[in-house]
């Protein structure tokens, strides 16, 4: 069966969660707190991990930034299943973005526990779930700030979610041949966070909408833009903001 890290500050948590994953036959390891779980990490190289959010020294957002920016894929690659007690829409959404493959709000019943580890070990390869999540998320997200709701507990005053778990996850290589004027090199794939930024101006009527949108600056979207023409051969901002606008490049976003 697989390796499963468990990182809890709760010791009741970490028992249940333990007996759970050793009744599946599952090996277990354990770690109290976020420095603990990352050092595990390295020693164990379990297949997945099953982190809390609230903990001391480091928790469970910076433990998941660190993993999934790690240098090593066998590190970034490993699948990580959320469990804690903040269960407002914006910290699923927030879990989603960042790079988990599933987010359980506490408390959770065995069999949520057991079909999420499942899924994790058992689905897709962690980057295609991943990237499925995150995709998830970003929907549930322009969903909540439409007004729609997001089907979980309402959180008025939760911090919105920042985008940053996309910069680690690249496209797939596009098959086209040869690339042409407004279609990138294979080389030059744009990364998911560039296809969300041009996605959310494709989608809005101002860039500083779109700022607003993903809690970026007009200045890092212009940024952003300036990387993407140049990738596309477009040397102009407004060209490429007319050509999002018209149609021209929904093949790129579509990926």
């Amino acid at each position: 069966m697989a390796t499963v890290l468990i990182v809890d500050d709760e010791p009741d948590i970490l028992l249940f969660v333990r007996v759970n994953m050793e009744m599946q036959g599952h090996d277990v390891v354990t770690a109290p707190d976020g420095e603990a779980a990352l050092v595990a990490v390295r020693e164990e190289r379990p297949d997945v991990v099953i982190l809390d959010v609230m903990m001391p020294r480091l928790d469970g957002w910076q433990v998941l930034e660190r993993l999934k920016a790690d240098d090593d894929l066998l590190v970034r690659t490993i699948p990580v299943v959320m469990l804690t007690a903040l269960g407002s829409d914006y910290d699923q959404v927030r879990g989603g973005i960042e790079g988990a493959v599933q987010y359980l709000p506490k408390p959770v019943t065995s069999d949520a526990l057991v079909g999420a580890v499942q899924a994790a070990l058992e689905g897709d390869p962690e980057p295609v779930q991943r990237k499925a999540a995150q995709t998830q998320a970003l929907e549930r997200l322009a969903r909540i700030e439409s007004g729609g709701g997001g089907g979980g507990a309402a959180a008025p005053r939760a911090p919105r979610p920042r985008l940053g778990g996309l910069e680690h996850l690249r496209a797939p290589v596009p098959e086209a041949p040869a690339p042409t004027r407004g279609q990138p090199a294979p080389e030059h794939e744009l990364t998911d966070k560039q296809r969300v930024v041009l996605q959310t101006l494709r989608e809005t009527a101002s860039v500083s909408d779109a700022a607003t949108l993903l809690d970026m600056s007009r200045s890092n979207i212009y940024a952003s833009l300036r990387r993407v023409g140049r990738k596309l051969d477009i040397a102009e901002v407004s060209d490429l903001l007319r050509l999002l606008r018209s149609g021209e490049l929904d093949s790129i976003l579509r990926g």
